[in-house]
């Protein structure tokens, strides 16, 4: 007897739910709507039709994938961020609902300036700095020292377009002195010795290079703190986005240094720090 869409799916489910899964009905239904081009909003118009052996084999070879933990995301290619598609691949941090907030955030703090300039620093997938030209009039120049994630910037700004110069190298290297009206970065923050419990995801998938921020999660902030006054103007702002803990411990390297006045944490939408402004 040959099975039905509904027969299939509930068995994907039913893997992905034994493997740990945290939401096996959403990634088994979409595993489907992406395998056989559906609607998420017609899927129920299959549900009751036959699947052939061909379609139950990729199927169920997609389940298998995603049993094993691989991120949704890395097997349908896509992520959405903002309203925009962005294009994901192995080798660069799938961008996060969280993420949104700082953009929001950004974008506000942009509103009623000229054509400001921008830099994205570690701009991985490139979603930041490509959600803020779509929003905004900022001229935004991202930056990565991964290859694949300056690939990727490219392509997603292309597919976007949006017009975002998309630099190689490290942190504000690319740029040499030019100086911004807003320096924004999601820089890797997890403590190198927390990165062994993270979610099989993020562990076994994701990039440790955009995850590992160093025994404190605070390297790179270091870092970027102490170059930003070559790259931002006297008016300009820093936006950072941080792990929920880390927001007394950003806003003190901000305050050792000179250059910045008191810095601002602000909350992401569930009320947890999730950025610092200065």
């Amino acid at each position: 007897m040959s099975l039905l869409v509904q027969d299939i799916v509930r068995m994907g489910m039913k893997q992905l739910e034994d493997a740990g899964v945290d939401s096996p009905k959403h990634d088994a239904e979409t595993l489907y709507c992406w395998l056989m081009h559906v609607r998420p909003d017609r899927f129920f118009m299959e549900w009751a039709e036959g699947a052939d052996d061909r379609t139950t084999e990729q199927y169920l070879d997609l389940i298998a994938r995603r049993a094993a933990r691989e991120p949704l995301q890395y097997i349908i290619g896509t992520q959405d961020f903002m309203g925009f598609t962005m294009k994901v691949k192995s080798g660069v941090l799938i961008p996060r609902l969280d993420t949104e907030t700082v953009v929001e955030k950004a974008a506000s703090l942009l509103e009623g300036q000229k054509d400001p300039d921008v830099l994205d620093l570690c701009c991985g997938s490139g979603a930041i700095g490509i959600a803020l030209a779509k929003m905004t009039s900022a001229k935004v120049t991202s930056t990565d020292l991964s290859d694949i994630a300056v690939s990727l910037t490219r392509e997603n700004a292309s597919a976007n377009s949006a017009g975002v110069t998309v630099l190689h190298g490290d942190l504000f290297a690319p740029v040499k002195r030019k100086k911004y009206d807003m320096v924004i970065s999601n820089p890797p923050y997890i403590k190198t010795d927390v990165i062994p419990t993270l979610m099989p995801e993020v562990r076994d998938y994701e990039p440790v290079e955009a995850l590992d921020g160093g025994d404190d999660g605070l390297d790179f902030y270091r870092r970027v703190i102490e170059e930003a006054p070559d790259h931002i103007k006297d008016d300009g702002l820093l936006v950072f986005e941080i792990g929920d803990d880390q927001g007394r411990a950003v806003t003190a390297l901000l305050a050792d240094s000179e250059f910045f006045d008191e810095a601002e944490v602000s909350q992401d939408l569930a009320g947890r720090d999730r950025m610092v402004i200065a």
